[in-house]
């Protein structure tokens, strides 16, 4: 469940990244505030700070090739200034993962993020998320 949490954490600072924000320590600390429940505080433990941190830094790092990857695997007219910014979020998150998180199963990534997007997305965003993904894994599968 921690790296769930962790993982909703990441996709929420990518998100603010994306809107101008800093996602900073600040921003973590108030991610993880809203991602409390009324029973559980949540706070991020040294495994999650540092998942999150990587994810943050890898994905910035390689936004160019996560994009390039996203758009060959988009279906229809979806460019990617059509594609919303939680969507573009959850996509990159789960992009970085299959091709530089060792740690995280392709399956895994994929069902996350279409979780992610069944919490924080449109309805038919999870479908479109989970066949970009899908394609992406399919082609890294072929190799």
């Amino acid at each position: 469940m921690a790296r769930s949490i962790a993982r909703q954490a990441a996709m929420q600072l990518l998100y603010e990244r994306m809107s101008g924000g800093e996602a900073d320590d600040e921003s973590l600390d108030l991610v993880y505030e809203q991602l409390s429940t009324a029973e559980e505080k949540v706070n991020p433990n040294k495994d999650e700070k540092e998942y999150i941190g990587d994810v943050l830094s890898g994905v910035q790092e390689h936004e160019a090739e996560l994009d390039d990857v996203i758009t060959k695997h988009s279906t229809g007219n979806w460019t990617m200034d059509r594609v919303a910014h939680v969507d573009l979020s959850i996509l990159r998150l789960a992009a970085y993962e299959i091709f530089h998180r060792a740690d995280v199963p392709d399956s895994v990534a994929i069902s996350e993020a279409i979780d992610l997007a069944d919490r924080y997305s449109e309805p038919k965003s999870s479908r479109y998320i989970n066949g970009v993904l899908g394609a992406i894994e399919r082609e890294k599968q072929e190799g």
